[in-house]
């Protein structure tokens, strides 16, 4: 579900962007396929219910590098390649697995990676309850002020916060139908 949402959150937001419905379709495909990667990180460590050792943070930090080896190696794939695999990169260049910095990381890559946070926020999770707007928003304002996410960006999604929130949330349970008719 976690990439249902954040591919739905990524389409909207770019919808809101002005970008036409081919980068949209292109778009929705790179966020639905950013955590490619993580099929390289051994489940016990992608499932753990409690915090991450350092040790293990390091194994999760090289998902997106293994997301950009596999998706750019598909023809007519470079631009989502990279749409895909840049959404832990931060504009203060601290990021990873690129450590790509300002006008490095194309735009789509920011709309993704504020799609993966905003997800990753309203989410519950095994070590958390998903969290109510303030913190979402708080949490996402410091980030942009230490110049980790584009702030621009990031004002278009608390401009449309609850529309936003309610489309990401519909395209989860719709994930959810159609995995639990799959496996039935």
């Amino acid at each position: 579900t976690h990439s249902s949402g954040v591919a739905a959150c990524a389409k909207i937001m770019a919808k809101l962007a002005g970008f036409s419905e081919t980068e949209c379709t292109k778009i929705t495909i790179a966020a639905n396929l950013h955590d490619l990667g993580k099929l390289a990180i051994p489940s016990e460590i992608l499932n753990k219910p409690s915090r991450l050792s350092s040790f293990e943070y390091d194994i999760i930090k090289g998902h997106p590098f293994y997301t950009y080896k596999i998706l750019s190696q598909i023809e007519g794939f470079s631009d989502i390649a990279k749409w895909a695999s840049f959404h832990h990169e931060h504009l203060d260049g601290t990021g990873y697995p690129f450590h790509l910095k300002g006008d490095e990381i194309p735009l789509v890559s920011r709309i993704v990676a504020i799609s993966d946070l905003f997800v990753a926020l309203i989410e519950n999770r095994p070590y958390r309850a998903g969290m109510d707007k303030k913190q979402i928003i708080d949490i996402l304002k410091e980030m942009a002020k230490n110049n980790y996410i584009d702030a621009d960006i990031l004002e278009l999604l608390i401009d449309n916060f609850d529309y936003i929130k309610h489309i990401v949330e519909s395209a989860q349970i719709g994930a959810i139908d159609i995995y639990s008719d799959t496996i039935a």
